[in-house]
């Protein structure tokens, strides 16, 4: 697809997960029986998700596999606005992250456990 044909079918997509996750997560505000967190939603190589957060708040996540993006949102609903507030929180590219060999973790740290197995050096 090119043009505004591709535009509207990539925006179209984005919109169904957006869509989807912002009515389970409403609907799961409003319901106080247990729930299961489901299986991500995958549309056009973007992936959606929710996380219940402390609260009445709810987090939905987007993560576009092309772009290697992502970006985290805040769902605030309270019964006194039951169709809750949606927040941008982050947005990241994480294209670049991912050609680190680590960062900021705990030891053991990974030139430990690979010359504990004897890995070549890189």
């Amino acid at each position: 697809m090119s043009g505004a044909r591709g535009i509207a079918a990539r925006f179209a997509g984005a919109g169904l997960l957006v869509g989807l996750a912002l009515s389970w997560a409403l609907g799961a505000v409003r319901s106080p029986q247990a729930r299961a967190t489901p299986a991500p939603v995958e549309a056009n190589g973007t992936f959606a998700f929710t996380s219940g957060g402390p609260g009445p708040a709810q987090w939905l996540y987007l993560i576009d596999t092309k772009n290697q993006a992502m970006a985290v949102y805040s769902i605030n609903a309270t019964p006194q606005n039951a169709k809750g507030a949606l927040k941008l929180e982050a947005v990241r590219q994480y294209r670049w992250d991912l050609k680190l060999a680590e960062y900021n973790n705990q030891p053991p740290e990974v030139a430990a456990i690979e010359s504990m197995v004897g890995a070549p050096k890189r």
